[in-house]
């Protein structure tokens, strides 16, 4: 067997010894400068003068052994006395002190070492030890005199620590958290305005209370849907009907709601005189105490047009009556329209240029025409585009705000009729005339307006106020399609036997869907008190038996009774060329029923049904046409939009004869 445990050689003895004395002397060294690191950090700056006369002893001993002669030495102190003296300082003083600790220094060891550098130390060591250390105590006094003076200059200040900050939590005032958690749980809590949260509540007025509602992100949930659901709001609140109101903001994810507990209409309104201010007046009262206006004629975009519907008993004079009196007291020029003879705004007879019965309400309305087609042409000459009273250009041709107030409105404009043409030109054009028309009715179908989509719209886009109407009637209906009300839900009279006049609802208001009163006007006082502005024309009175006549290429969008095929564009330019007979046009057939109707006029193209409502030669009401749809739909005539208030279209082919 081998013997696996071998002497170690010389070798490996005297190199493993080598090793563990080398570990030594680091730890040793190491040890050293720890010993000399700690020593300098605790003595150097009472013991610093000390190290100055040791600088000086250690370039003297080293002299010998480098060969460093005298020469050399004297330069490195000339290169310290100029660094001492130039180096920044608290002041000149302190640079002279230190540039003579250097010379006096300096000095000790360019002599030590012209005297033979380390052997000078041994053989003179009284003048080459003794003498530097005596001047490094003596140089060193302002040193340890400084140490011993407490210290005039604030030590730099800490660092504060950084604040920590606590979480914020939003304080919540007890008002808004009683109706945050009331919509949670009576109003979106039951499926109504969900994807609504109340983010804030005040009470502006006792018994009225304002929320403002946060439309929650990706519930799909907008404003315009939110505005509609005050019914339903009521319904859950336990509240009084169109008490409720809505109004859009500048965000488009939040809605104002306003709650009304306490009515502030129920025993009227009182008038205390005209409210006109920058075009717009108070016309109502809603139920929660806040003004409802009616825009005349905004700064800097010219006049609004505007529709009053109500029947009879309702208010609707006393509205008219509001609306002129406000108008004479801002110095507009007023003309009345009364087509029952004067039965409707007697009291105005004296104050305003009145004209009584259906045939003067008819010329006053071509001559209303004639007025806006001669302002038309002088403003256009003297470069005005927005009719403004104060322009000197308008002062020039002597212009005056015009303001028509045609009450009855329905027994003028007939269906079919050349006037129902011109008042839509004049409700078109009149925003940059300087000219307000404002019609007045009892019926609120579009007969009452000649069945005239065109002057409706150009009415109810400025103004519209509904008060009570008692019978819906038959036929497409006047109310616009955003309306947000039931005027026909309003009562003669109410739960106490009061009567309900002057309740209505106003449309482009900052109140949708909320109720109010217009005031109770006394309109024989109002008018006594009322100035009279003379109406000063652009045009002379219209001859009656002349015919009415209307701008070239305007046609009116009521239907004819009979409808015909037009002539194409090829028979045209035949007849212009001689090179053919132009075939005459061949009438289109009429209806025969209301189903037909629906099938001739999805064939023009697809049509909603409130679009089928809207044209004026509908043959049916509201109802009646929602079953006729459903029936044709079921028997496969007609094709069901695909989404609510889509269009309806023809299945191909089409089966008509069923």
């Amino acid at each position: 067997m081998s013997n696996t445990n071998k002497a170690p050689t010389v070798g490996e003895v005297r190199a493993d010894r080598a090793r563990t004395l080398g570990m030594w002397l680091v730890a040793a060294v190491a040890g050293v400068v720890l010993a000399l690191r700690w020593t300098v950090r605790k003595t150097w700056r009472r013991a610093f003068p000390i190290y100055w006369a040791g600088v000086e002893l250690g370039l003297v001993w080293v002299s010998g052994p480098l060969g460093i002669p005298a020469g050399t030495v004297g330069l490195l102190v000339l290169a310290a006395l100029v660094t001492a003296g130039a180096w920044r300082a608290r002041s000149w003083a302190v640079r002279a002190w230190r540039a003579g600790i250097v010379a006096v220094l300096g000095a000790f060891a360019v002599a030590g070492v012209a005297a033979g550098g380390p052997a000078a130390l041994h053989a003179h060591p009284v003048w080459t030890v003794f003498g530097p250390l005596l001047a490094a105590t003596v140089l060193g006094w302002p040193w340890w005199h400084q140490l011993r003076q407490p210290s005039t200059v604030e030590p730099d200040p800490e660092p504060e620590p950084e604040p920590e900050f606590e979480p914020v939590v939003p304080q919540i005032d007890p008002l808004t958290e009683y109706w945050m958690r009331r919509w949670d749980a009576e109003v979106t809590g039951v499926g109504v305005c969900t994807g609504t949260r109340v983010a804030r509540a005040v009470q502006p007025r006792d018994g009225v209370t304002e929320l403002l509602l946060q439309l929650i992100p990706g519930r799909g949930v907008t404003s315009d849907a939110i505005v509609k659901r005050g019914p339903e709001v009521e319904v859950c609140l336990d509240l009084d009907a169109s008490s409720v109101g809505f109004a859009t903001t500048r965000k488009a994810s939040q809605v104002r709601c306003s709650l009304t507990h306490k009515s502030y209409v129920s025993n009227g309104v009182a008038w205390t005189g005209p409210t006109y201010r920058d075009g717009r007046c108070e016309i109502l009262t809603y139920v929660d105490g806040s003004p409802g206006m009616w825009t005349f004629n905004p700064p800097g975009f010219g006049t609004k047009n505007g529709l009053v519907v109500g029947s009879t008993g309702s208010g609707k004079s006393r509205a008219l009556g509001v609306l002129i009196a406000n108008l004479l007291h801002a110095g507009w020029m007023v003309v009345v329209g009364d087509s029952q003879y004067g039965q409707s705004l007697p009291a105005w007879r004296d104050k305003t240029e009145y004209h009584a019965g259906p045939q003067a309400v008819t010329v006053l309305g071509r001559r209303l025409h004639a007025e806006a087609m001669r302002r038309s042409e002088l403003l256009a000459a003297a470069g005005v585009e927005v009719f403004d009273e104060d322009d000197p250009r308008v002062k020039k041709l002597g212009l005056k705000r015009l303001a028509a107030v045609i009450d009855e409105c329905q027994l003028v404009l007939i269906r079919g009729s050349k006037i129902v043409e011109l008042f839509e030109e004049l409700a078109e054009t009149d925003r940059k005339l300087g000219i307000g028309l404002y019609l007045a009715t009892q019926l609120p179908q579009m007969a009452s307006l000649g069945g005239s989509m065109r002057l409706r719209d150009a009415l109810v886009g400025g103004n519209c106020l509904f008060l009570r109407v008692s019978n819906r009637g038959s036929g497409t209906t006047v109310l616009p399609d955003d309306f947000v009300g039931d005027p026909f839900a309003i009562k003669p009279e109410d739960e106490q036997g009061q009567p309900t006049a002057g309740m209505g609802y106003l449309r482009n208001t900052f109140k949708i869907g909320m109720i109010g009163r217009v005031p109770k006007l006394d309109e024989a006082a109002a008018a006594a008190a009322a100035p009279r502005v003379e109406v000063i024309w652009q045009v002379d009175p219209i001859d009656p038996n002349t015919p009415i006549t209307t701008k070239a290429g305007t046609g009116s969008t009521t239907a004819p009774a009979g409808g015909s095929a037009p002539v194409s564009a090829a028979d045209k330019w035949r007849a212009k060329l001689g090179l053919g007979r132009v075939t005459s046009p061949t009438p289109a057939p009429a209806p025969v029923n209301s189903t037909q109707w629906v099938i001739s006029c999805l064939r023009a193209g697809p049509a909603s049904a409130q679009a089928l409502l809207d044209r004026p030669d509908c043959p049916v009401g509201k109802s009646q046409l929602y079953a006729l749809l459903k029936t044709m739909h079921e028997r496969g005539q007609i094709v069901r939009p695909a989404e609510n208030n889509g269009p309806y279209t023809l299945p191909a082919p089409v089966n008509a004869g069923r």
